[in-house]
């Protein structure tokens, strides 16, 4: 074998191992399930308490059918005087974001409304602290969700209070960013993440089993928590 082959092999065997797995990554992307439509989301499934997860989308207020509006792509904050709104879907940078609100605020907000199909995890975590932090109560309001990460937001208040149609749900979460890790790093990502999640629950004063209906479901869908299960897992201080 010349002295130019060997890299001229290895040169192509990269390039192979860069087509192969591309080809993997489209055929995954292809074999995924289409989403649910709007119509199916939080329509009653197999499972009472399961439903299909569209992180995207929500009801509309006084409705528990089909009727959807869009649910933003990041945090937006509303309110006034002592209560403070979230809206939307969780994203980095999310609880910086919120810490500036309440500095130029000034006013201490004493309820956290939530209304947010989830998001990054880490962030829902540090926003709970905050609100933790503030000594206020959190509230999910009828016709609001509050999903996946949220619950976490949730978690946060000092007092927990869930309104007769307001929808709280919780699945498995992804910890690591890069699909393409070796196994055994994406499952060490996937138990850091689990055990400081459920280190946060434990300090909040909420049963860390919620982890277990989370764990149980998968991402793509969404296991609903009802009054009973909310307060038995100390999600909701009502009636406590």
């Amino acid at each position: 074998m010349s002295a130019e082959a060997a890299p001229r092999r290895a040169i192509w065997a990269m390039l192979i191992l860069q087509v192969g797995i591309g080809a993997a990554l489209i055929g995954m992307d292809l074999a995924r399930p289409a989403p649910p439509s709007p119509a199916d989301l939080f329509a009653p499934a197999s499972v009472p308490q399961m439903r299909p997860y569209r992180p995207d989308l929500r009801p509309a207020p006084g409705t528990d059918g089909p009727q959807m509006r869009p649910m933003p792509a990041r945090l937006e904050f509303g309110g006034e005087g002592a209560r403070v709104t979230l809206t939307g879907q969780i994203a980095a940078g999310d609880a910086a974001r919120f810490s500036a609100l309440l500095e130029q605020r000034g006013e201490r907000p004493e309820v956290v409304e939530l209304d947010s199909s989830g998001g990054v995890v880490s962030e829902a975590l540090l926003i709970g602290r905050q609100i933790r932090a503030l000594g206020a109560a959190t509230e999910v309001e009828a016709g609001a969700v509050c999903l996946s990460a949220c619950p976490y937001l949730l978690a946060g208040g000092v007092e927990r209070r869930v309104a007769e149609g307001g929808l709280v749900g919780v699945h498995q979460h992804y910890f690591g960013e890069n699909s393409l890790l070796p196994a055994f790093l994406a499952v060490e990502d996937v138990q850091r993440g689990q055990a400081e999640v459920m280190r946060y629950l434990d300090e909040m004063g909420v049963d860390p089993r919620l982890m277990m209906h989370g764990m149980e479901t998968p991402a793509r869908e969404i296991y609903m928590l009802d009054a009973a299960r909310l307060a038995e897992l100390r999600l909701s201080t009502e009636g406590a």
